[in-house]
């Protein structure tokens, strides 16, 4: 009777502490088979990647509201023994948030977060990293019937050296145009500066397009750089540039197929001893989702080695089973300026093709697995092996 009476006392506020906060939760291992190094006489790598998100909403009143996450990251077997601690949890997300500030149409956001526009190419969280990123600092988003704008101030690096020196911050406005029914336009511009800006100085202007047409879905990414920064021990002027084109057509059938087509271009340097510096820069994308799932051009300057890059991706799809997807994507990969080697020259990186199958279990719970495989070009053979590498991995992801 006690106990009957404890609860029916207690029960009023479980249920308001209940629509004061929320509780998420994500498990995601991850096992792959690595055998990437472009030589077919070593064995390929085995290895597990866990990572564990506990995160909790708080909504005090309709216009104030909190969220932190916990994570952890790890490699099974990474601790020296049973025993060992590596003690690496991590604060991945905490801020508050305050919508309508002093009834004006302005929300405000402060603490540690994921930044998502777009494709996500300029960006992105970066979903599929093991620790996944996130930015420390603040977005004022300003809101009307025609757009949204989010200015952003966040702090890429604190050095704690006098006067602020070798800081990096970054300064953007993102906007969000309601102008044509069905397609999203959003202008930008993404600005990084060190202190002295003659270590860094870029500015990166650019939109993002995307229309959903029923069957028929179309994206567009540009990016122009300029400013300056010091490269190879030098400062230079910032010139480069990079392109997207993204389209996918569904066919009304049962079995859902899909034809795709992507070309990305991402301008090279073609002199790298003038005082122009035209290698595109990657910014904070979300790099697994563009230039093949191996990830072998996630830093586009050194991965490319200041080359630039073209990549042509032909892709198709289709549902065997309900809540089964099946997707094969072919990259061709070229370089835009010419590599040259003692006894000729070449623009070839190699080709990918990935096929990945993801089945949604129920609503908590997706599978996931993919197996691609990369023929090295003529640059690839002479700079990291002749061999075709290989790549497979399996994964679930339980989000409740």
């Amino acid at each position: 009777m006690k106990k009957l009476l404890l609860i029916l006392i207690a029960l009023p506020f479980v249920i308001s502490a209940q629509n004061l906060y929320k509780f998420d939760f994500q498990i995601r291992p991850r096992f792959e088979i690595d055998n990437k190094d472009f030589n077919s006489s070593t064995n390929p790598n085995t290895f597990t990647a866990l990572r564990t998100r506990l995160g909790l909403s708080l909504n005090a009143s309709e216009d104030v509201s909190a969220y932190i996450q916990l994570q952890d990251s790890r490699i099974f077997g990474e601790e020296t023994s049973t025993l060992s601690n590596l003690k690496n949890l991590d604060l991945h997300q905490i801020y508050f948030k305050i919508n309508n500030l002093f009834d004006l149409p302005v929300d405000v956001k402060v603490g540690r977060m994921e930044l998502k526009y777009g494709s996500e190419r300029f960006f992105g969280p970066v979903g599929w990293h093991n620790v996944g990123r996130s930015f420390d600092g603040g977005v004022l988003t300003f809101k009307s019937c025609l757009f949204n704008a989010d200015l952003i101030a966040v702090r890429e690096f604190e050095k704690f050296n006098s006067g602020d020196s070798l800081d990096q911050n970054i300064y953007a406005l993102m906007g969000d145009l309601f102008l044509v029914k069905k397609y999203k336009i959003q202008p930008f511009v993404i600005w990084q500066r060190v202190n002295p800006t003659n270590y860094l100085d870029r500015a990166t202007l650019g939109f993002y397009i995307k229309g959903d047409l029923k069957n028929f879905q179309h994206e567009i990414d540009f990016g122009y750089q300029t400013g300056s920064a010091l490269v190879n021990g030098r400062e230079q002027d910032i010139n480069a540039m990079t392109f997207s084109f993204n389209a996918n057509y569904t066919f009304n059938h049962s079995l859902k197929p899909s034809v795709g087509l992507q070309f990305d271009y991402a301008s090279g340097d073609d002199n790298p001893l003038d005082n122009e510096y035209k290698a595109y820069s990657s910014l904070y994308p979300t790099g697994h989702k563009f230039f093949g799932y191996m990830d072998y051009f996630i830093n586009l300057n050194s991965d490319t080695y200041n080359l630039g890059i073209s990549d042509i991706v032909l892709k198709c799809g289709f549902r065997p089973i309900e809540d089964l997807n099946v997707s094969l994507n072919y990259h061709i990969f070229r370089s835009v300026e010419e590599y040259i080697y003692a006894g000729g020259s070449s623009y070839d990186f190699g080709s990918e093709a990935d096929l990945t199958l993801k089945y949604n279990y129920n609503e908590y719970v997706d599978f996931q697995a993919g197996a691609s495989l990369f023929a090295p070009g003529t640059i690839f053979k002479k700079l990291r092996g002749e061999d075709t590498s290989s790549w497979f991995y399996l994964m679930a992801t339980v989000n409740m």
